[in-house]
């Protein structure tokens, strides 16, 4: 009897271990912000995206820039086809149709994929389409200052170890229940 209460607790015991080993970390992307962000205009820009260093690909797009005297400032959710984008800049484009459309470049200081924290904007700036097809822009204010912050939230516990948890605890009460029988 003894054998199978020693038997019971080994196995909560090694459930324990296997449930709370942390699992594979994957990188669903990174959240970044744009703070302190400024145009030559007086204009400026705020909001965020998602980067993924695994596929190259920025996702939840909501930036805004206000108006400051050259350009009034729009809202970005999606990027721009006609450049593409890398893990150092991108560009946004305000609306599918090109033809006067706003478009904001952004340059960062580090490529996103080896950096976190905050990284400095360099570059460039907000203009317009000037024609369907986008091969003439014009720029009409630079960017002066700004940075793009990395948002790292903490992880939640995965279901898998609270469930192997909840089952370690079953067993290891039934083992103490079977000794007090004995």
């Amino acid at each position: 009897m003894r054998r199978l209460t020693f038997r019971n607790l080994i196995t909560s015991l090694m459930l324990v271990l296997l449930f709370c080993v942390p699992t594979i970390a994957s990188a669903n992307g990174i959240p970044w912000n744009l703070i302190g962000v400024t145009f030559d205009d007086g204009g400026t820009a705020s909001g965020s995206f998602v980067y993924d260093a695994a596929t190259n690909t920025y996702s939840s797009i909501n930036i805004i820039t206000a108006g400051g005297t050259a350009f009034g400032g729009a809202t970005y959710t999606n990027l721009s086809g006609i450049f593409g984008s890398s893990s150092t800049g991108m560009l946004l484009g305000a609306s599918g149709d090109l033809t006067n459309t706003a478009l904001l470049f952004l340059m960062f200081g580090a490529d996103l994929t080896n950096s976190g924290g905050t990284i400095p904007l360099i570059g460039v700036g907000e203009g317009t389409c000037d024609n369907s097809d986008c091969s003439a822009s014009t720029l009409l204010r630079s960017i002066t200052a700004g940075n793009v912050v990395a948002t790292v939230s903490t992880p939640e516990p995965s279901a898998l170890s609270l469930l192997g948890l909840g089952l370690a605890a079953l067993l290891a009460g039934a083992a103490i229940r079977k000794l007090s029988y004995i």
